[in-house]
């Protein structure tokens, strides 16, 4: 009796013993397209494992995949799911951050219109909102609005108006700083000059530096963080990434936090070192130098903007109030 009980405590002990080596083969088979660090070395030794042989041979004939579910993906833009697919090939514990969040600018719910006027009055709100809060920000809007009858003067128009010395005392009336009256003429003058050009521009792919750099030469006030943000909000780019911006900054802190391989990776990879501009202000948080975390970012690569969003919601611990976030960058 007692032989045959230990026997049965041998087979059950060999059996968890079994389940727990497939558990963590899987895990690694899973995430096989990051084998160049810990999880190559985890491969390596458990593949020596006694009974590894045949869950190694099973895994290896599996299609293993990690996949948002049915109804989520239902609810989203085509090539938001294909960069999600994407992201977590590279990433697989990325997955909760993806289907428990919804994404406003790639809901199919979400139109954003594609038209020169509509590019102007995003920029131009990008340029109120600049050094104030959000709600003074609107406030300053919806004067501007009130002036003009109810909808956002277009670009023609300011043009014009900021010539007569009248109605631009008018327009500065709403609230406008006199540095903010000079950076939306600027804006109105860079649209009412070269239309058609701009038209292309934005129109084109692969072409997110062009812009830019557009951008940022011709308009006062537009610096490259307020373009990229444009490029990710009105043009709707899949491959955008901004380090300097502080909530990407400290969602990727947290996102290295339980990486230390992947850290020391990025760390023995650094090429030409890129100092953040971010000034450290007692943040309990990691600061990493931009070009560690563009140089993360491109495991991501083409759909780094969609990882952005991943990195701002790991800077925040109010979803809610990062939803609400969203929707309004959405539609400013």
């Amino acid at each position: 009796m007692r032989i045959i009980q230990e026997s049965m405590s041998l087979a059950t002990a060999t059996r968890y013993h079994q389940e727990k080596l497939y558990f963590r083969l899987q895990i690694v088979f899973t995430s096989r397209t990051d084998l160049s660090m810990k999880l190559k070395r985890d491969h390596n030794e458990l593949t020596k494992a006694d009974g590894a042989t045949e869950i190694v041979k099973e895994l290896e004939t599996q299609a293993v995949k990690i996949a948002l579910p049915e109804e989520y993906s239902a609810r989203h833009e085509e090539k938001f799911n294909t960069a999600c697919q994407y992201i977590l090939g590279v990433d697989p514990s990325l997955l909760p951050f993806l289907k428990d969040n919804e994404f406003t600018l790639y809901s199919k719910k979400t139109q954003v219109s594609n038209t020169l006027e509509d590019y102007f009055t995003r920029l131009a709100s990008t340029i109120l909102s600049q050094q104030i809060s959000g709600l003074a920000a609107k406030s300053i809007k919806a004067r501007v609005v009130d002036l003009y009858g109810g909808t956002f003067p277009d670009y023609k128009v300011l043009f014009k108006d900021f010539r007569d010395p009248v109605k631009s005392a008018e327009i500065a009336k709403c609230g406008l700083s006199k540095r903010k009256i000079v950076y939306l003429e600027s804006l109105a003058a860079y649209f009412a000059e070269s239309d058609r050009d701009i038209e292309k521009l934005f129109g084109q792919e692969d072409n997110d530096e062009e812009v830019i750099n557009s951008l940022v030469t011709n308009v006062k006030g537009i610096g490259p963080w307020s373009a990229k943000m444009f490029l990710i909000s009105g043009l709707k780019r899949m491959d955008v990434f901004a380090p300097e911006d502080l909530g990407i900054a400290r969602g990727f802190s947290r996102y290295l936090s339980d990486k230390p391989e992947l850290e020391k990776e990025l760390m023995r990879e650094r090429g030409v070192v890129k100092k953040s501009k971010i000034k450290h202000k007692k943040y309990n948080w990691k600061i990493y130098d931009d070009d560690v975390m563009e140089k993360c970012s491109e495991r991501f690569a083409p759909y780094r903007s969609v990882f952005m969003f991943i990195l701002w919601r790991l800077s925040s611990t109010n979803t809610e109030a990062m939803m609400k976030a969203e929707k309004d960058f959405v539609k400013s």
